[in-house]
């Protein structure tokens, strides 16, 4: 029962056991600095490494990385881009301060104050319309190659317009 319970609900890792690394910092040396360097996250669950390797970019020699990810299902994607787009938005949008304090209620609180549930709302607005849309290079990620970008479940075809 339980282990059907937990294929049917799933798990979700909300952070890892190990601190988050700058995935920069594990690239070989290249001789040449505009040499772009590629880097694939394979069942991560959750984007610590990805906001890490965002937020120290500017530290150091500058570096061109692309960044592949690959999940057994859309969730955890979903996710990491969902604090992505919070930790990357316009610093007209709540200051970083705020949005670094709606992040961390957003992982670990069971229950959202007002203020975070509106920003929550807003960023998913955004964040459906950004994989939706054919305009997915506006938003702070690349999503050309993204396998399923049209929100369709299991029970649901690529054009299913329901909620």
């Amino acid at each position: 029962m339980a282990a059907a319970l937990e294929e049917a609900a799933g798990t979700v890792c909300w952070w890892g056991l190990s601190p988050a690394i700058d995935l920069r910092l594990h690239l070989p040396p290249d001789a040449d600095p505009a040499a772009e360097a590629s880097v694939l996250l394979v069942g991560a669950a959750e984007g610590r490494h990805l906001l890490m390797t965002a937020a120290r970019a500017r530290r150091g020699p500058p570096r061109n990385i692309t960044l592949f990810v690959a999940e057994q299902s859309p969730e955890p994607v979903a996710r990491q881009l969902l604090f992505l787009l919070l930790a990357l938005e316009a610093p007209d949008r709540p200051r970083p301060a705020a949005r670094a304090a709606a992040i961390l209620e957003l992982l670990g609180s069971g229950s959202l104050r007002p203020g975070t549930a509106a920003l929550l709302r807003g960023a998913a607005g955004r964040l459906r319309r950004w994989v939706r849309t054919e305009r997915h290079r506006d938003g702070p990620a690349e999503l050309g190659l993204m396998k399923v970008r049209t929100g369709a479940g299991p029970n649901r075809g690529p054009g299913h317009r329901g909620g």
